[in-house]
């Protein structure tokens, strides 16, 4: 069974949730492409801005994350390649070696 390539993307997002909360360090950088595209509001924007520590900033994005529709995490996807590429990489062979 082959799935899109939206949906996979959304499936690699929901499924490194605890990594992602855990390990990423750009998260400004990444709530700043999803805010500059008009898939953050202003007022979540700040609420990702006043949590003081990269794992509170993620929980917040990720609240943004689910509350969007699946345009929102294919989104991110792309924005953590672009932002994190090692992370990124890491994350994607630990998925792939599942298969």
């Amino acid at each position: 069974m082959s799935s899109s390539p939206g949906a996979r993307y959304t499936q690699f997002v929901d499924g490194n949730y605890a990594a992602l909360i855990q390990r990423v360090t750009s998260v400004m950088a990444l709530a700043d492409e999803l805010k500059n595209r008009g898939m953050i509001h202003d007022e979540k924007y700040s609420g990702i801005v006043a949590e003081q520590t990269n794992q509170g900033k993620m929980r917040k994005l990720f609240e943004v994350l689910n509350s969007g529709d699946d345009q929102v995490k294919n989104a991110f996807y792309y924005a953590l390649r672009n932002h994190e590429p090692a992370l990124f990489r890491n994350l994607g062979k630990r998925i792939y070696s599942w298969c």
